[in-house]
């Protein structure tokens, strides 16, 4: 059987305060009984101590005051005081007025010798009907002699009697603290647990694909935390949904427009044949494109998979960066020439990072060849790149047209395109950026973008230099 946490909670709230509750009252009741214990003694002792001096002060002869306050002190007190000078006691026996068991009435040698050291015996006899506590002043003579005792006597129920009068109003107020008790666990329990439930209810809703749901908590507490981060899940969570199901309607789209080129084509061609008409090469140019096409879509989707995934490896390796640079700017000479552009350079030779070669060029040719594509002919594009405390920064700046502000955050993701139109006839498959993106992230490196309509763009990518280790 399974218990829910809030039944496995009361169990524990019930058996900790009634565990608790218990060891108080246990406690308290001995500790009220010792006191009150302790108190008569103290009274009784006392008793006999004036008792006692009163003796040594009278001659043997006058002790008629002496007989007088113990008849006034046992009026007074709720105990029984007697003397007794009798062979019995001399002989070690308790010679009390009171009806106690025989067992009882001999006095144990380690008694008689505390006697004789004028110490008082405290002990509790039993009688047939209770128990007494009783009290021996021993009087002695200047030879140390037991001459007799003062015997006091009570009940044990009347010294525990006051106790037992403010027992009631004890067990009631204990009461009341384990009901207070117990409704403030409550309290605190539901306090931490019907989050906990609601967060259990709506991650169930969450593993079926509901996203919708939110977790309404107001503690402002770890909690409160907890409900807090489990709500941005679900909406990260909601948001990579929407973000694949978009995905795979541009990844369908992307491959549904080159394969109805390619059927079209082939088509035609099959026709051109069957009447025996000559093959047209512009449609087997077509085929070819985009066939290039679907291929590099497909590349690019398994090159974008590998980087995002956590164990693609990196060569990392120290890389002049300037260098680097040149060489991509070199690549893409042609493709200047053909957009009437210069690309003007301002390079730190003193540059080193630390990095994947391959990939780092992978990414300054998408760049450099995007401001080329889309810079304005007869123009320039500018490339520097300079130091700033352990970074190297690469400026790629183009005077295009630009493109709104609301885009700029959309640039990295998957299939986005500015112009349709322009990128689909420039052969992009829109996932250059994104991979960009992912191999700078993989360096630890940053990357921006800034843009004005009419004034161009300004990409920045920043990457940590190398430094030794030794």
């Amino acid at each position: 059987m399974t218990w829910s946490l809030k039944k496995k909670t009361w169990i524990f709230i019930i058996a900790f305060t009634s565990v608790t509750m218990f060891s108080i009252i246990m406690l308290t009741d001995y500790l009220y009984e010792q006191y009150y214990m302790e108190n008569q003694i103290a009274q009784l002792s006392a008793r006999g101590d004036v008792l006692a001096e009163v003796y040594y002060e009278q001659d043997d002869e006058e002790k008629e005051e002496f007989h007088q306050l113990i008849s006034f002190m046992s009026r007074c007190a709720a105990a029984h005081i007697q003397y007794d000078d009798s062979e019995n006691l001399l002989n070690g026996q308790l010679p009390l007025n009171i009806p106690l068991n025989e067992t009882e009435r001999q006095l144990t040698d380690e008694e008689m010798v505390n006697l004789s050291e004028n110490n008082p015996l405290i002990s509790t006899k039993a009688g047939h009907n209770e128990d007494y506590l009783v009290i021996l002043n021993p009087l002695l003579d200047d030879h140390e002699t037991l001459l007799g005792a003062v015997i006091i006597s009570t009940p044990v129920t009347a010294t525990f009697a006051p106790f037992q009068s403010v027992q009631g109003l004890i067990f009631a107020v204990l009461a009341l603290a384990f009901t207070l008790i117990v409704f403030i666990l409550k309290k605190v329990a539901d306090y931490v647990i019907n989050p906990v439930e609601k967060i259990t209810a709506i991650s169930k809703d969450v593993a079926r694909g509901d996203f919708s749901r939110k977790i309404e908590v107001s503690n402002k507490d770890e909690i409160g935390d907890l409900a807090a981060s489990f709500n941005y899940m679900s909406t990260s969570l909601a948001e990579a949904d929407q973000k694949k199901q978009e995905f795979l309607g541009n990844v369908s789209h992307e491959l549904r427009t080159p394969l109805s080129y390619l059927k079209g084509y082939s088509e035609v061609l099959l026709d051109q044949q069957g009447k025996g008409e000559p093959l047209n090469t512009k449609y087997i140019e077509k085929i070819q494109a985009e066939g290039n096409r679907m291929e590099s879509l497909i590349h690019d989707l398994l090159d974008l998979a590998r980087l995002e995934g956590d164990s693609y490896p990196m060569s990392l390796a120290p890389i002049p960066f300037a260098q680097l640079i040149e060489e991509a700017v070199e690549r893409l000479d042609l493709l200047c020439r053909g957009q009437e552009l210069e690309i003007r350079t301002d390079l730190d030779y003193s540059a080193i990072i630390n990095g994947d070669e391959k990939r780092i060029e992978q990414v300054l040719v998408n760049l450099i060849e995007n401001a080329v594509r889309y810079g304005k002919e007869g123009n320039y594009i500018d490339v520097l790149m300079e130091t700033e405390g352990d970074e190297a920064v690469l400026k790629v700046i183009d005077y295009g047209e630009g493109i709104p502000a609301d885009a700029l955050k959309q640039l990295t993701e998957r299939f986005y395109r500015i112009d349709k139109s322009r990128s689909r006839a420039s052969g992009g498959t829109g996932l250059g950026l994104t991979i960009v993106k992912e191999i700078i992230k993989k360096h630890n490196g940053s990357l921006a973008f800034e843009s004005e309509p009419g004034k161009g763009m300004t990409v920045t990518v920043k990457l940590p230099l190398f430094t030794k280790s030794f």
